[in-house]
């Protein structure tokens, strides 16, 4: 019966819609040499059937609410399980897709736990009978390599978003850069010029931390333990996790000094911490060591080296490492990753364009950017402290940034300038090999190494022992938190906590503030640790300061109100927020970008069940006490989704009432996450409105209907 029912699972009808999947032929092809068709019983083992995830807007607004101490959510990370349940495919769809697979010859040789993709295996024969797709051999530099020459073909009713492996040609590249000897930084130099040694000095380790770095080389521990001992650390040994096989130390320029340079500077400021080094098979990649480091949530920060143009990858790359940044994300994982050595020219030389690194530009993955760094150094070579800084941008590369042309702008970068996609760098560290470089010690030699890959895995270790001061098991999807804190302190808000980068280029100038050549500029990593692990956000705490009460008697008042993140909200002589709150275009107490740019960017969340004491009867106690809320509903503005040519990102006020926990419930103090809306002026320049309303019922028939005016003035 079980043979019977596979091959039913099998059977195509000659009439079943299908569906092209033309991402499969690579980019470049017309570039490659062509040499005949590849062999039938040529072996393809490695072929990710991806899936994709479902209900990003909810998902996009659940991590939101992990990241904001108002929801009940915050530093709340979602196992395995659950991901599956809410976000992957669910398990019949799976199973379909996986029978089908079967059916046609192939071999599943690995499953998703998140149910989002499925690895499987065959020969080329069989490949091309199950796909309808044809396979031809390439030379490129000396090797011959295997390639779709026309598109791949699977039934609608799967669902396969794309296919990647199906080529075996080299595209992702490892960002390093080799310098010259002489002075360089090593761990206690980056730790005092950044104000990391005052971490260190409260005792902070990185213990109970976990680094993974991803890399597909092997390399030889004996190096790291040199590199602690001649530069004054004892970072704990990193684990080895071969994912299918060790591939040895591959013989490529740059991939040993890639993975040890990652492998000694993860645990160069966090000795304390755990370092997994997770080597991808030469077949599987640096996807396969990405999915096994999420699949197994090995390492709270994950450090990504490697680049990949983003013009020249195929649609099933870029939406696979985005979506399973994703996941690590939900699960409290932190992914940083290299932004590029190439300027604003990630794809150079192949193409002139402007263009940036498709493995950086997800909105769920830190980008690092590159500096050139003067620390000060004293007759011994030993740093002093920060002198100055100014974009990478010399002989040997310039630090990546740019726009992406895949991904929408994401909700916290909005208000910080005129970009409607992607943008990055987020941050940035030292990346020139020469002003200085980063000390690495490869077979027992000290060498001088460069590039946005070497800032990358000291960023990770900065976030481990911020993981570890914050006590939260993870950091999940930091942007949101970093985008705040850059932005209040660019408003003036609060102390910075970046240097903030104003000389040099990479294509694009450095300005005050975000820019597209550093980002926010670099980590002042005292400050930064301090402002991650507040668990006070802004001016709205406490929260009751900021609260709009829904119209209508006092006693349903605290059902539903607006949350409005306003320095000095305007209100009524007993010193409750009004219905219409005014802010002035740039206004940097009610603006959230302080700039005047003919639009408003105002923080809003919805809130129920507030106990809320502002309003009290004759016996003092509060005629507003709280209850089991049944529903909630947003009525105005309605939801609208922000989508890109082909990838969706961000969230926005609909999708984040999706995140609520479910209803009915009896907690106190429900929370969406705060969601940036803007308020433009009118045409004229005059004053712009936008009025928000929502629904909220609770128990025994009650029903509020918060509603706030948001206007917005000229500057």
């Amino acid at each position: 019966m079980a043979a019977l029912l596979l091959a039913l699972a099998g059977l195509v009808h000659a009439e079943e819609p299908m569906t092209s999947l033309s991402g499969v032929v690579p980019r470049g092809l017309a570039t490659l040499t062509p040499a005949g068709d590849a062999p039938a019983d040529m072996a393809v083992p490695n072929v990710v059937v991806w899936l994709g995830l479902r209900d990003r807007d909810t998902l996009d607004a659940v991590l939101a609410a992990q990241q904001d101490p108002h929801s009940p959510q915050f530093g709340h990370w979602l196992d395995a399980n659950e991901i599956a349940d809410r976000f992957g495919a669910r398990r019949p769809h799976y199973e379909e897709a996986r029978a089908w697979f079967a059916a046609q010859g192939l071999r599943v040789v690995a499953d998703s736990r998140f149910r989002v993709s499925m690895t499987v295996a065959g020969t080329v024969g069989e490949i091309e009978h199950a796909l309808r797709t044809r396979i031809g051999l390439f030379g490129r530099k000396g090797r011959r390599h295997r390639a779709p020459t026309t598109p791949a073909w699977v039934p609608q009713r799967l669902g396969v978003q794309g296919l990647l492996g199906l080529d075996d040609l080299p595209a992702i590249r490892p960002l390093v850069s080799l310098g010259d000897a002489g002075v360089t930084l090593g761990p206690a130099d980056l730790a005092r010029v950044y104000g990391v040694d005052a971490l260190q000095a409260q005792g902070l380790t990185g213990a109970g931390s976990s680094i993974a770095v991803l890399a597909r080389s092997d390399f030889d521990l004996a190096d790291v333990t040199t590199f602690g001992a001649r530069f004054g650390v004892a970072p704990r040994l990193p684990t080895k996790v071969f994912v299918d096989g060790n591939p040895g130390v591959l013989p490529d320029d740059g991939e040993l000094t890639e993975v040890l340079l990652d492998a000694q500077w993860a645990g160069a400021l966090a000795p304390g911490a755990d370092v997994s080094v997770v080597i991808g098979s030469l077949d599987g990649d640096i996807p396969q060591a990405l999915g096994e480091a999420v699949d197994r949530r090995i390492g709270q920060v994950v450090s990504i080296s490697f680049g990949l143009c983003e013009q020249l990858s195929s649609t099933t790359v870029t939406e696979l490492f985005d979506g399973l940044y994703t996941i690590a994300n939900l699960q409290g994982q932190t992914v940083v990753v290299a932004s590029g050595d190439s300027g604003s020219q990630e794809c150079a030389p192949d193409l002139p364009d402007v263009a940036v690194s498709s493995l950086a530009s997800s909105p769920h993955a830190v980008a690092v950017g590159g500096t050139a760094l003067d620390p000060g150094f004293d007759a011994d070579g030993n740093a002093t402290g920060y002198v100055s800084e100014t974009v990478w941008n010399d002989h040997s590369g310039a630090g990546g940034g740019g726009v992406s042309t895949l991904f929408a702008r994401p909700s916290f970068q909005l208000g910080i300038g005129p970009f409607t996609a992607r943008a990055l760098p987020d941050v940035s560290l030292p990346a020139s090999p020469d002003s200085p470089g980063y000390a690495v010690v490869e077979r027992g030699e000290s060498i001088v190494v460069g590039g946005t890959s070497a800032g990358t895995p000291a960023f990770a270790s900065l976030l481990a022992l911020v993981n570890q001061r914050a006590a939260r098991g993870g950091l999940g999807q930091l942007l949101p938190t970093l985008y705040r804190l850059g932005q209040d302190g660019f408003a003036g808000r609060r102390a910075p906590v970046f240097h903030d980068v104003v000389t040099g280029n990479n294509g694009f100038p450095a300005t005050p503030g975000f820019d597209l050549a550093t980002g926010w500029g670099s980590p002042i990593a005292d400050r930064l640790a301090a402002a991650i692990v507040e668990t006070s956000d802004g001016p709205c705490e406490p929260g009751l300061d900021c609260l709009v009460p829904a119209p209508g008697p006092a006693n349903h008042a605290c059902l539903g109100q607006w949350l409005v993140e306003l320095d000095e909200p305007q209100r009524n002589p007993r010193g409750i927020p009004l219905r219409q709150q005014t802010c002035r275009d740039g206004d940097p107490t009610c603006d959230r970008d302080g700039q005047i740019d003919g639009r408003c960017t105002v923080n809003v969340a919805l809130c129920a069940n507030v106990f809320d004491v502002r309003s009290l009867g004759r016996d003092g106690l509060p005629r507003c006490p709280t209850s089991e809320i049944r529903g909630i509903r947003l009525l105005q503005p309605g939801t609208r989704g922000r989508v890109a040519t082909r990838v969706r990102a961000g969230h926005d006020l609909g999708s984040a009432f999706r995140a609520l926990p479910a209803l009915p419930s009896m907690l106190d103090g429900i929370c969406t996450a705060r969601v940036p809306v803007e308020v433009p002026l009118r045409g004229d320049e005059r004053p712009g409105r936008l009025t928000l309303r929502a629904r909220v019922r609770g128990a025994g028939g009650t029903t509020a209907r918060p509603s706030v005016t948001l206007v917005c003035e000229k500057g």
